[in-house]
C-alpha cells in the first residue's frame, strides 16, 4: 500500500486471529498483544531466520536441532555487541558479523572459541 496516495482520513482495518474468545481481551489489550508478538518476531526471530538460516536448516533429529539452535543463539549473543561497535555502519549487521568471522578460512571464529583473550571481535 502506498501511504502517500491514500486520503489522510482513511482508516485501515486489520483482522487478527486469536485462540481467546472475543470477550477475553479489550481491543486495546488485543492490539498490544499483537504489537508484542511482532516486536519479538522482528528481533531475535528475524536474525535467526534471515541471517543464521534457521528456517533453511534440514536438521530433523531432535537433539541435533536443539544443539544447533543453542549454537545459533550463542553466536548471536556474541554478534550483538560486535554489531553495536562495528564500523563502517553498513557492515553492522548479523550477516556482516558472520562474514567477518568466516573470512580467512574462519580463523577469526576459531580464535574466538579457542583463545583466552581473542582479538577476533575487533571491529576494524
Amino acid at each position: 500500500m502506498d501511504s502517500t496516495k491514500r486520503p489522510a482520513h482513511q482508516i485501515d482495518t486489520e483482522y487478527l486471529l486469536a485462540s481467546r474468545p472475543a470477550t477475553a481481551l479489550a481491543p486495546a489489550a488485543l492490539l498490544q498483544s499483537d504489537r508484542d508478538y511482532w516486536g519479538i518476531e522482528a528481533g531475535l526471530h528475524l536474525r535467526l531466520d534471515g541471517s543464521a538460516g534457521e528456517d533453511r536448516s534440514r536438521m530433523r533429529h531432535r537433539t541435533s536441532a536443539l544443539n544447533l539452535a543453542l549454537l545459533r543463539r550463542a553466536a548471536l549473543s556474541v554478534a550483538v555487541p560486535w554489531i553495536q561497535r562495528a564500523r563502517p555502519r553498513r557492515h553492522a549487521t548479523t550477516r556482516g558479523f558472520f562474514d567477518r568471522m568466516s573470512a580467512g578460512q574462519s580463523q577469526r571464529a576459531f580464535s574466538l572459541v579457542t583463545a583466552r583473550h581473542s582479538s577476533a571481535l575487533a571491529t576494524s
